[in-house]
């Protein structure tokens, strides 16, 4: 489950090279040329396997001769493969979706979206989180991960907005204003297709709609707030990735590889991410020299003239490129527990995590007990106990994001109720269907909710085209 890069250890010095030099003067130039070649050759010698065959094959038809029915057949196949090759089956598995949606082929488009979790093999899965993350703290019991180069390659992004992307990634303040400043003159445009109304007159119209929608928004957090009793606070890297990026001496975390992050449901504060950044030790180093970071006991280092809630920020490095941010009141026990070298993070969270299909662009787990908390919050007293009776009873809940040409999202919620499972499914589903309104009722039709081939587990699954996407960014 955990992924730890190959030269392990704290940020040392470099290593001293004069063996290497050594031994390669002991060896001629006509036996490294030998070794090399047969390296090369036995590389150039690997067959292709089964699922890569198969793969090629359905691409082919799908983007050279463009014939639907002899992609089908050929990504279906890779389905049923046992394979370790994830990226693939789920890239098959989104092709699959446009495909039978073009065909008009609905049931084979829903059997396809409810093999999500169990497509690509039995096999064990691992690397799904950076090394460090094994010792965050189990009463941390929501954690995710984003794959940030595998997101910003996706074909996807391409056919998007192209300020989305760079607003995403972006930390200079001003920059991230212009870019949102010219997706809401998109939007104004948009709305402006077909009537005789001005830009000016639109750009106003959407400005006081977002007002009221954060105003209504406001309320409601603290509403939850004032019922859960618990402060609503964001966790300490939605305040603080920027900062350290900042810090880093980069104005931008495209660079980043991946980011993993992890928060207490009842208490944000008790927050962390741990993000993958190539030569992080030389930037450490340039943000120490610049006064940018200030170095504290046991090799952490202080965000300067920044605070999280009043307080410090620190960050660590516990392995090569790998990046350790929290709060300076929970950053020692973090370290106090690599020190010991006993992995603590969340049992039920490490299960979930396990069972999650790896190589995607996104994915978040969170406890049953999180999930009831978080789910039925703003409900007290007898509608809450009528509630917790009808509705299953979660185990947990695993949220996975698949990017390719579609963006595909898929739910995967245990239970041990497959009876109450199949009467939320009945009743969701009716609903959905009595959907008055064409646009919502456009967008629900994507939606598809299922039980899981054991009767184990609820599935929800939504794909959407970058077309969808981009009206959804653009209403």
């Amino acid at each position: 489950m955990f992924e730890r890069n190959a030269s392990v250890g704290r940020i040392t010095p470099s290593v001293s090279c004069s063996r290497s030099v050594q031994w390669r003067s002991r060896l001629g130039p006509l036996t490294l040329a030998l070794g090399v070649s047969l390296l090369f050759g036995v590389a150039r010698a690997a067959p292709e396997t089964n699922a890569e065959i198969l793969y090629r094959k359905g691409v082919h038809c799908m983007e050279e001769i463009e014939r639907s029915k002899c992609a089908i057949e050929h990504f279906a196949q890779l389905l049923d493969e046992d394979t370790p090759d994830r990226a693939r089956v789920t890239d098959a598995i989104l092709r699959l979706v446009k495909l039978y949606r073009k065909e008009g082929q609905d049931e084979e488009l829903r059997a396809v979206l409810r093999r999500f979790w169990q497509a690509g093999g039995r096999r064990k899965r691992s690397g799904h989180l950076p090394y460090s993350a094994r010792f965050l703290p189990a009463d941390l019991d929501v954690v995710g991960h984003i794959d940030i180069q595998r997101a910003l390659a996706a074909p996807l992004r391409r056919r998007l907005p192209p300020e989305l992307a760079e607003a995403m990634t972006t930390c200079d303040k001003d920059r991230r204003a212009a870019l949102g400043d010219a997706l809401l003159v998109r939007r104004a445009q948009r709305r402006t297709e077909g009537t005789s109304m001005t830009t000016a007159a639109a750009l106003a119209e959407i400005t006081k709609e977002d007002a009221e929608k954060r105003e209504r928004y406001k309320k409601r957090q603290a509403k939850r707030g004032t019922q859960s009793g618990t402060p609503d606070t964001a966790p300490v890297f939605a305040y603080s990735l920027c900062p350290a990026a900042l810090a880093l001496g980069s104005d931008t975390t495209e660079a980043w590889t991946r980011v993993a992050f992890a928060l207490n449901h009842r208490d944000p504060e008790r927050s962390a991410a741990i993000v993958m950044i190539p030569g992080l030790a030389r930037q450490i180093q340039a943000g120490v020299a610049a006064g940018r970071l200030r170095p504290v006991a046991g090799g952490r280092w202080q965000i300067v003239d920044h605070s999280y809630e009043g307080a410090p920020v620190e960050i660590a490095s516990f392995d090569l490129d790998e990046l350790t941010l929290a709060p300076a009141g929970l950053m020692p026990t973090i370290a106090a527990t690599i020190a010991d070298g006993r992995p603590t993070l969340n049992p039920q969270v490490s299960k979930l995590i396990t069972t999650t299909p790896k190589n995607l662009a996104f994915f978040a787990v969170t406890t049953g007990d999180a999930l009831r908390d978080l789910g039925l919050s703003e409900q007290t007293g007898s509608r809450r106990r009528i509630l917790e009776a009808l509705l299953p009873r979660p185990q947990g809940l695993q949220i996975a994001g698949a990017a390719h040409e579609y963006l595909g999202l898929f739910m995967r919620m245990p239970t041990d109720n497959p009876v109450k499972v199949q009467l939320l499914i009945d009743l969701a589903t009716r609903l959905l269907a009595a959907e008055n309104d064409e646009t919502t009722a456009e967008l629900l039709r994507n939606l598809d909710l299922a039980q899981a081939s054991d009767r184990r587990a609820l599935l929800i699954s939504y794909v959407l085209s970058p077309t969808q996407i981009e009206d959804m960014l653009l209403q």
